[in-house]
């Protein structure tokens, strides 16, 4: 099945980083918050390289909202890399990009973090 949703976890040194695959929909959005709230480091960061994503639906969208949100408070932050075509779109017609922190690819996040 192409769009099977998956999470590949790598803890790094300065980054734990979550590769997610496939829809991000209802059904697998309560996954993916579970899983990042299981990855969480204090002082952190969290990156989700989003860019075998092939669908968003609203509740996706809420689902990283919420991730970011619990990451502040948490003093770890968030960045998500690579956002493919789907979520990228989604993003930008709910001008939520000023909420979020967007990096092209999964090195210019953690480069990002680093020069921090």
């Amino acid at each position: 099945m192409p769009d099977e949703f998956k999470i590949d976890t790598l803890a790094l040194e300065r980054a734990t980083i979550l590769r997610v695959a496939g829809r991000l929909d209802a059904r697998s959005a309560p996954r993916l918050l579970t899983r990042c709230g299981e990855a969480r480091q204090p002082g952190t960061p969290l990156v989700l390289n989003l860019a075998d994503v092939t669908f968003v639906s609203s509740s996706g969208v809420g689902t990283l909202l919420a991730i970011a949100e619990e990451a502040r408070l948490a003093g770890s932050g968030l960045r998500l890399a690579a956002p493919s075509a789907a979520v990228r779109s989604a993003i930008e017609l709910l001008n939520l990009d000023q909420f979020l922190t967007i990096d092209d690819t999964e090195q210019r996040a953690l480069d990002a973090l680093e020069a921090a």
